[in-house]
């Protein structure tokens, strides 16, 4: 009976424009600024769900494809990014994740302590 109440409420559409929001309006995207020099500025995405390779379920995309499994921690990340990107550029300034703040934050915290 729930389900049944609650699609008919998804769809009413004098629901849909009564309903009073119960969250803040989310922003309009912003372009992220140009960074001064290249590689000081990362966007770290995580391909996961893909077919098993070896013991490997996912991959992370920096530019730099390097394989991983789909439970990588911060401080996982941070190592891959040491032994695959790190040697190439040099130090990095900020990260752009998908993850979240915490998952940056413990990366960076990761990253600058190796």
């Amino acid at each position: 009976m729930s389900w049944y109440v609650g699609m008919y409420v998804s769809h009413c559409d004098l629901c849909l424009r009564t309903k009073i929001q119960r969250h803040l309006l989310t922003g309009e995207l912003q372009p992220l600024p140009i960074p001064e020099e290249c590689w000081d500025v990362i966007s770290m995405d995580f391909i996961s769900e893909l077919p098993e390779s070896g013991r490997y379920d996912s991959m992370g995309k920096h530019s730099h494809f390097v394989e991983t499994v789909t439970t990588v921690t911060a401080a996982g990340a941070a190592n891959l990014y040491l032994q695959n990107v790190w040697k190439l550029h040099a130090l990095l300034q900020k990260v752009v994740s998908d993850r979240g703040l915490q998952f940056v934050a413990a990366f960076m915290k990761s990253y600058t302590n190796c």
